[in-house]
């Protein structure tokens, strides 16, 4: 073990231990064992406006870099709220955003590196820069920030750098043929060095998948019951496929959108009319709760969105509900603006439409929004809004399809609200085969389309209140049908899917956080899937079943499958032969001809190409899984 005069910190010790082990502790204790008794050094009180001066935006931009210092602006920017404790030996800096709580101790001596916290390894640089920039605007300082100019001085003189997109090849061929069998701390970290390298912060697009590489292998590594293998590969391959046309394109204009633009997290917009068309909660995986607010500026067409989150079910003080009928955003409710039309002033927006819940926009003019059938349907004859409001089924699938073809050139866009004019509405039915319920609705043409709904036969979850809110909306006889359908558009298991959120007649509905509350409990909810189980098709011809696609997707699906075997199994060639041979031939047989071709280049392959050809084929699967998912449109 080795101890010198940097501290317990910097102590070296040759046990396999990642962090402080119990040698370097036992040699402290032995140390002052040895020295004796050492008589209390005097208070001193500490001068920490002096003390936080000597972390000025050069020491910041040396110890965390561009990236992490725009990280760290960006966090210091969303806090809700900043709590300094100056105390005689360090300062404490607590940190509250939306979803947690960052809490980072600042020593009375040392630099950058002595600064500590209980955040993960790869958060720690900009999380504690974001602490120091709260604690100096506490004390007074001047504000830190990164120069736009030279900023935008950056992105002109963009040219890719042949030995970090080389490094950053071989460590994403690394994820690949490691990280499936035996994803290591070491790996992780030598992707998220190449991430925030400053030589990276010209493309930002490549930072942030190869950072998305890391968490997965870690999650992958720590048996993390959130990990997907899936989504593992997907981020793998996009990489790989990323640095390939980075590293090939001469044209400057597409270099630059593979590449991706550095800035800011949200970014001025103006003054923005914008019209409520309702709020979803939510639930994630992970334990995140939220409640979501949709939004359109009618002048533009563009969709926006803001939300009140935290991470965890635990935080017990956070509850989606009352904070969409109790909590400020621009001096109002979210209860309040998802049903109206209002001026957003100073309104800001991040490149994905996510609205910035910051105290310097307000809302104003508010007024209460009532749709009218006319003029919804006026929205879908042409304008900025005929991509968002919908009388043709074979149009709306069209638009859908665009809106979500997988593109290198740009991020994926995320979930898409849209209003539907059906001109005749089916009752609610529930599909035995993908035990969902299914909402038919028919367009002018007489095409239909089904709306989907998850249902939870205990009677818990947010599906099971949806269930009973469009029960009580609809299946009330004294009430008229709506004359228009909120809905919610995402690519799901191959193909595309419509939730509705909202409802829209002599009132609007909205199925989160409806007027009239339903009953709970599994009793209630059994009791109405057991209806709607009984419900004749009369009303409504079934979906077909398309054999082709659903072929089409297993066929796809197993190829992933078999990518991430392979790679289990550590690129041996007898998985080789076993688990991808076959593929080539199956698609061939399917017509799919590129794709065995991609098979059969891996099969082929050998030493340090199987790697890259295998990532070629996986971005080949998922790119043909995204072109097959189209929403389902039957007469």
């Amino acid at each position: 073990m080795r101890l010198d005069d940097k501290g317990l910190t910097k102590a070296r010790c040759t046990c396999p231990a990642a962090t402080t082990c119990r040698h370097k502790i036992a040699i402290v204790f032995a140390l002052r064992t040895q020295a004796g008794e050492q008589p209390a050094a005097p208070a001193v009180e500490i001068d920490w406006p002096a003390r936080l001066a000597t972390f000025d935006r050069k020491t910041l931009l040396n110890a965390v870099g561009k990236t992490g210092l725009r990280e760290a602006i960006r966090l210091f920017a969303l806090a809700e709220a900043a709590t300094i404790h100056p105390g005689g030996l360090s300062l404490r800096v607590v940190l509250r955003l939306s979803a947690e709580e960052i809490e980072v101790a600042v020593p009375a001596e040392g630099d950058f590196s002595s600064v500590v916290s209980g955040l993960p390894e790869r958060r720690r640089p900009a999380g504690h820069a974001a602490a120091i920039l709260a604690a100096r605007r506490h004390f007074g300082h001047e504000t830190i920030e990164v120069d736009e100019a030279e900023t935008v001085a950056d992105q002109k003189a963009f040219v890719p750098d042949g030995p970090l997109l080389a490094a950053m090849r071989d460590a994403v061929c690394r994820a690949y043929s490691q990280g499936f069998a035996v994803p290591s701390r070491a790996l992780e970290e030598r992707l998220m060095l190449l991430a925030v390298s400053s030589r990276a912060e010209a493309m930002p697009r490549l930072s942030a998948s190869l950072r998305r590489i890391a968490e997965g292998l870690e999650q992958r590594r720590s048996r993390n019951v959130n990990h997907n293998a899936v989504e593992l590969l997907r981020e793998i391959a996009f990489a790989h496929a990323l640095l390939y046309s980075v590293s090939y394109t001469s044209d400057d204009a597409r270099l630059r959108r593979l590449a991706g633009t550095v800035r800011a997290e949200y970014e001025p917009i103006g003054d923005a009319g914008l019209i409520g068309l309702g709020a979803t909660l939510f639930e994630t995986i992970a334990g995140a709760v939220g409640v979501t607010g949709h939004f359109v500026e009618p002048a533009t067409g563009r969709r926006f969105t803001a939300t009140l989150a935290r991470g965890t079910t635990h935080d017990t003080r956070f509850d989606p509900r009352a904070a969409y009928r109790t909590q400020s955003i621009w001096g109002h409710t979210l209860a309040r603006l998802s049903l109206a039309t209002f001026q957003l002033a100073g309104a800001q927006a991040s490149s994905t439409g996510r609205l910035s819940l910051s105290q310097t926009s307000r809302a104003e003019k508010i007024q209460p929004f009532k749709p009218s059938q006319e003029e919804i349907a006026g929205w879908a004859r042409g304008g900025p809004l005929a991509d968002l409001s919908h009388m043709s089924w074979p149009i709306l699938a069209d638009h859908l399809a665009r809106c979500f073809a997988p593109s290198l050139d740009a991020p994926p866009l995320p979930a898409q609200p849209v209003v539907l004019l059906p001109s005749r509405i089916a009752p609610v039915t529930f599909d035995d085969l993908t035990q969902r319920l299914r909402w038919p609705l028919m367009d002018l043409s007489g095409a239909w389309i089904s709306l989907t709904l998850d249902h939870d036969d205990e009677g818990r979850g947010l599906g099971a209140s949806r269930i009973a809110a469009l029960e009580a909306a609809l299946g009330d006889g004294g009430n008229k049908r709506p004359f228009a359908i909120v809905a919610i558009a995402r690519p799901e298991g191959g193909k595309i899917v419509l939730e509705p959120i909202a409802l829209w007649g002599e009132t609007q509905t909205s199925l989160d956080f409806p007027d009239r509350i339903p009953a709970h409990g599994g009793d209630v909810v059994s009791r109405i899937m057991a209806g709607l189980r009984r419900r004749a098709a009369q009303f409504a011809p079934p979906p077909p079943a398309d054999v082709t696609v659903r072929q089409t997707s297993q066929l796809l699906q197993t190829g992933v499958d078999a990518l991430i075997g392979f790679a289990e199994a550590g690129l041996h060639a007898s998985a080789q032969e076993r688990l991808l041979a076959p593929l080539a031939k199956t698609c061939q047989l399917a017509s799919l001809t590129p794709l065995a071709e991609l098979f059969s280049r891996t099969v082929a392959s050998r030493g340090s190409d199987v790697s890259s050809t295998a990532l070629a084929t996986a971005q080949g699967l998922f790119t043909l899984q995204s072109f097959n998912s189209r929403l389902q449109i039957w007469t």
